[in-house]
């Protein structure tokens, strides 16, 4: 196998992290060996057995040893269906009013703020049970909503002194927080990168005044919908960490589109019929976008 980078492992840290179940409990455990997550978790290359941390609801985190350090991989959401009604319950899980956090400037995504919660302490007790006081990095990451919980995490753990935090990269993640948030987020992470993919319509949520009139185009959207739209104009959501885009081809291109582009293009998909697009434009597996942009033939071909 090649060597494989930094930003791939922790991709595929994301993507092992999937493997974990609502059922399953928290402990140390591989819950990816046998599944259709086993390629990429071989290729964090974990040293020993990693930890798994649930609220056994919904709420689940992966933790391990590596090489270079500790990784902390937030599971994400499963993608929606290919009918419209469940895109718009997947969209609209996303839409939530921001809140004060403990350590953290600026107001953050309350459902991400809850998340994160739930799973705080276990993180905390795997990482220091795996490191055995010798202060090795931590890398944060998460795809989807764990690309949203990362970097609350990240701010919070480095904030408060806990762990010794030293990057977090994400991929789609939905925007985490405020403008406040954002800036604070950017004077204490200014490496902080994120991956967004062509089509993929979850990194521009919870969405910009910008993206709600676009959105509002689309015919058929409920009245209940419509009104959940307007309420998150002034919340005044942000990305975070420095963006590295992914073209229609799979590579990351130093071109990036303006936004409105963005989403008049995943817009122009939606009300074509064209679901499947906008949904495998998320997936972040072998054999799709954001895999073969971040890692290339590294872990899907071997």
């Amino acid at each position: 196998m090649s060597t494989i980078s930094l930003p791939c492992k922790l991709l595929c840290a994301s993507v092992a992290a999937y493997a974990i179940n609502p059922k399953d409990r928290s402990g140390q455990y591989d819950p990816a060996t046998g599944t259709d997550y086993e390629k990429e978790y071989k290729a964090v290359s974990f040293i020993g057995t990693p930890y798994v941390i649930t609220d056994l609801q919904i709420e689940a985190a992966l933790v391990g040893k590596t090489e270079f350090g500790i990784i902390v991989a937030f599971r994400g959401t499963l993608p929606p269906a290919l009918h419209w009604d469940s895109i718009l319950d997947w969209i609209q899980d996303f839409f939530m009013p921001t809140t004060k956090y403990p350590d953290i400037e600026g107001e953050i995504h309350a459902g991400f703020a809850f998340a994160f919660t739930a799973l705080r302490d276990g993180i905390f007790k795997a990482v220091k049970e795996l490191d055995q006081g010798a202060g090795l990095p931590v890398y944060i990451t998460g795809h989807s909503k764990g690309g949203g919980i990362a970097p609350i995490a990240g701010m919070f753990f480095k904030k408060s002194g806990l762990l010794n935090v030293e990057q977090v990269i994400t991929f789609a993640g939905p925007h985490p927080g405020n403008l406040a948030f954002g800036k604070s987020y950017s004077q204490l992470f200014p490496k902080a990168i994120r991956y967004e993919n062509y089509l993929d319509i979850i990194p521009l949520l919870p969405p910009n005044p910008e993206f709600v009139d676009l959105l509002e185009t689309l015919p058929g959207l409920p009245k209940k919908f419509v009104e959940l739209l307007n309420e998150m104009k002034s919340l005044d959501y942000e990305p975070v960490g420095y963006l590295r885009y992914i073209d229609h081809k799979g590579k990351v291109n130093p071109l990036v589109p303006g936004e409105t582009t963005r989403i008049k293009a995943i817009r122009d998909h939606l009300m074509t019929g064209q679901f499947s697009s906008v949904v495998d434009a998320h997936h972040p597996g072998c054999g799709y976008r954001y895999m073969k942009a971040v890692c290339g033939g590294t872990v899907c071909d071997s």
